[in-house]
């Protein structure tokens, strides 16, 4: 899976919307069930997205290992 930089994280988010784009990038790092608590509690905390990104890059390491 691709590593995605900080600015094509936030180009994504601007083009898709930042809940298709959350979707889109942690389809593949997550399962449903997961995909969607990740969704409420980024809805319910409204993280920023050097928040999630860092999140992003924290599953994507393990993942990779």
């Amino acid at each position: 899976m691709r590593l995605y930089s900080f600015n094509d994280f936030r180009y994504i988010c601007y083009l898709e919307g930042k809940d298709k784009a959350i979707e889109k990038l942690f389809a593949e790092l997550f399962g449903t069930r997961k995909l969607k608590a990740l969704q409420r509690r980024i809805k319910k905390n409204e993280m920023d997205l050097k928040t999630i990104y860092d999140e992003y890059l924290q599953h994507q390491s393990i993942v990779n290992n």
